[in-house]
């Protein structure tokens, strides 16, 4: 894992998200967790060096950030929506997914339970362990239910999938308007230090590279239903976007399936249908 700052440990180069821990004075908190079980079990050894694990926070509801809350048994905090989400899941068909990991894994999920959050939050919260202050702020855009996690003692914000540094994006469900404004609320924040969703680990420079992006998304998949091209139609041909970006670590081959629900839910946003639709 990287060492960020004195107190501050991530790892970017596994699959699933980035995740990390933050060492206090009154143990550790964690942010975010394996996709893997068995990543889990190894980021569990590493963090008994450092001290008591005390919570876990999950800043989105997408399973590659809390499938690991099952491999640690203390409480977990996050914005009620994930909660929801978490509680929702159909398990048997997300552990399916999980098992085509790696050998180990399947063994590893015997047994399984969710670890969903107890403690939650809606437009934010402030968590004090130790002496470091954890400040959890709502910020929909890649999900309606996304959070950051201001580290204020370290100077560090960990931004979950409102930013893809350098890897391409998932927009399965994103609504570009909350994501941009995420994107702003983020540069306005008193921290330099970025730990993306995924991707190496950045600052605020990547934010302009970061809201380009999505809007050349959006402008993609607009020019193409100006032209008369229906949903089906776009979400089959509209390919010519797997080249901006490299898919993140362990999603190899993925791309096709990422442009096509990447262009679905833009289809439905540029024609304000589906999730998008004006009530």
């Amino acid at each position: 894992m990287q060492q960020v700052t004195g107190n501050v440990y991530v790892e970017t180069g596994l699959r699933g998200c980035n995740h990390g821990f933050v060492t206090t004075l009154d143990g550790v908190v964690m942010i975010d967790s394996p996709q893997k079980p068995s990543d889990a079990l190894k980021l569990k050894a590493e963090i008994e060096r450092h001290g008591p694990l005390r919570y876990i926070i999950n800043t989105e509801p997408h399973g590659d950030h809390w499938t690991g809350n099952a491999y640690f048994d203390v409480p977990v905090v996050a914005h009620a929506g994930v909660r929801t989400r978490m509680l929702e899941t159909d398990l048997p068909q997300h552990l399916s997914r999980v098992v085509t990991m790696g050998d180990d894994e399947a063994r590893l999920l015997e047994g399984y339970e969710l670890n969903v959050p107890i403690i939650t939050f809606e437009e934010g919260m402030t968590l004090h362990v130790g002496d470091h202050t954890f400040r959890a702020i709502g910020m929909p855009g890649h999900t309606p239910y996304q959070a950051a996690i201001v580290v204020e003692n370290e100077g560090v914000v960990f931004t979950s999938d409102n930013i893809f540094c350098k890897v391409q994006m998932w927009i399965q469900e994103g609504d570009p308007d909350l994501w941009l404004k995420a994107l702003e609320d983020l540069r306005g924040l008193s921290v330099e230090t970025l730990v993306p969703g995924h991707g190496p680990i950045t600052d605020k420079n990547y934010l302009n590279e970061q809201g380009g992006f999505i809007s050349e998304w959006v402008e993609y998949v607009r020019a193409a239903a100006r032209r008369g091209m229906d949903k089906d139609d776009a979400v089959e041909r509209l390919m010519d976007m797997t080249d901006r970006y490299p898919m993140d670590v362990g999603q190899e081959g993925m791309a096709p399936r990422v442009m096509k629900l990447n262009v679905a839910n833009l289809f439905d946003y540029v024609k304000g249908e589906g999730i998008h639709a004006k009530a």
